[in-house]
């Protein structure tokens, strides 16, 4: 009896152990042939293609998986069928497995999946569409703006931003007065892309939210939303904030020519925890801080944690900007 799941096996094992009578070792073979290289990818996809219809869930979501990581057209029309797997995750994996292939075969399909019933699929069929068709995602993807589920809506936000398609921007502006803060603060970071400000007061309610404040900030600084300048300064000071977070804060506030945004640059570019640096020096090249120099400079001989070539890229960029 196992008591631990085994080891993601090398390709040569996991050739092997597709045949396996333990699930387990069969689910953890598919999963490593997903990485196969690609003078060996031919042998991963014919050894992947049975397990699509494993009795157990797990192996058929995983080989379902590794044949999009894969790109296998020649599987699409049986990953297609797994979008009425009994199981709920594979059904799932099938949609973004038929996205990842690449294959247009699946275009009409996915169409089809975002007028399911399962907020879940609609939720994955709205990534694999935009992913796979760009060209002709913004008509679906815009009549699920008024989607029962809020989850939906926020990744269908994200999906239209990813596109930089104008014709993406009614459904975005109607996103960004969603009933649902995390719906407005995705379309008002989408619709910041093509330089629309019309989710400004979005922008600074994601400032406070973990996972919007670094798009949210790069946004603020690229329109120019002065009223943010006081959320702004107090991430960029904050004792306990992520470094990259402060960083992203500093340089929006320098971008809004507010004095406080120099020094939380330098605070990060100097600070005993490395994890930002590089990205700090980053910043300060692209901004054109020569008033900055002198800490790229020391970061040329000691490093501390940072790419020295990110650093001599950042510095370049000094060399190079008008004076």
């Amino acid at each position: 009896m196992r008591l631990f799941p085994p080891l993601k096996p090398k390709l040569s094992a996991a050739l092997r152990d597709v045949t396996s009578k333990d699930p387990r070792m069969r689910a953890a073979a598919a999963e490593a042939l997903g990485g196969a290289p690609p003078e060996r990818a031919d042998e991963a996809r014919a050894a992947l293609r049975p397990l699509i219809d494993d009795t157990v869930a797990t192996v058929r979501g995983a080989a379902i998986a590794s044949l999009g990581q894969l790109k296998d057209v020649a599987s699409l029309g049986d990953v297609v069928a797994r979008f009425e797997d009994g199981d709920a995750v594979v059904r799932q994996v099938a949609v973004l497995a038929a996205g990842d292939i690449g294959d247009r075969g699946a275009v009409a399909p996915l169409k089809r999946m975002l007028r399911r019933d399962e907020p879940e699929l609609r939720f994955q069929a709205v990534a694999a569409l935009a992913q796979l068709a760009p060209d002709e995602a913004v008509t679906p993807l815009s009549k699920l703006v008024d989607d029962a589920d809020p989850m939906v809506r926020e990744h269908l936000a994200d999906a239209l931003g990813s596109l930089e398609d104008p014709a993406a921007e009614p459904a975005l502006a109607t996103l960004v007065d969603d009933e649902a803060s995390r719906v407005r603060q995705a379309a008002a970071i989408a619709l910041a892309r093509t330089g629309n400000a019309a989710g400004a007061e979005a922008l600074i309610d994601a400032i406070v939210d973990p996972e919007r404040a670094f798009e949210a900030c790069w946004a603020i600084g690229e329109l120019g939303v002065q009223e943010a300048r006081e959320p702004l300064a107090r991430l960029a000071t904050a004792f306990f904030k992520p470094l990259t977070l402060k960083a992203a804060a500093a340089a929006a506030l320098v971008r809004l020519d507010d004095p406080r945004g120099l020094p939380a640059l330098r605070g990060v570019l100097t600070a005993f925890r490395s994890d930002a640096r590089g990205y700090a020096a980053q910043l300060v090249g692209e901004l054109g801080l020569e008033v900055l120099r002198p800490e790229l400079e020391k970061l040329t001989r000691n490093p501390r944690g940072a790419d020295p070539a990110v650093v001599a890229e950042a510095l370049a960029k000094l060399d190079a900007a008008p004076r």
